[in-house]
This record gives structure tokens, C-alpha cells and sequence, in this order.
């Protein structure tokens, strides 16, 4: 798995209950999704510009 992918996940295994996951990644990581809800999380996702993809990843 790509590195950011990689790291994503393993924030999410700590994240408390009620918290959120804000990520600015440069483009909407189509790998990752599937893996999100896997998991059971919600996602949002706001492409503000060419490279510029804001995330936020809770439960």
C-alpha cells in the first residue's frame, strides 16, 4: 500500500470516539475509500482545486 494510505489507517485505529480524521491529501485516494468503509467509516470529501482534496474520516 501506498505510504499515505498506510498512515491514514493506522491514525484511524487510535482515533477516540466522537473524534475526526481532517486529511489534505493532493488527490481523492480511490484505494483508500473501500478500505473506509470496510471499516465502518464515514467519509466527506471536498476537491477545493486541481491537487488540493480535503478529507475527513469519522465514525
Amino acid at each position: 500500500m501506498p505510504l499515505p494510505m498506510v498512515t491514514i489507517l493506522q491514525e484511524l485505529e487510535s482515533l477516540a470516539a466522537g473524534w475526526a480524521l481532517f486529511i489534505h491529501h493532493k488527490k481523492v485516494p480511490q484505494f483508500l475509500l473501500p478500505e473506509l468503509s470496510e471499516r465502518n467509516f464515514t467519509y466527506l470529501i471536498k476537491e477545493i482545486a486541481e491537487g488540493d482534496v480535503k478529507l475527513l474520516i469519522y465514525r
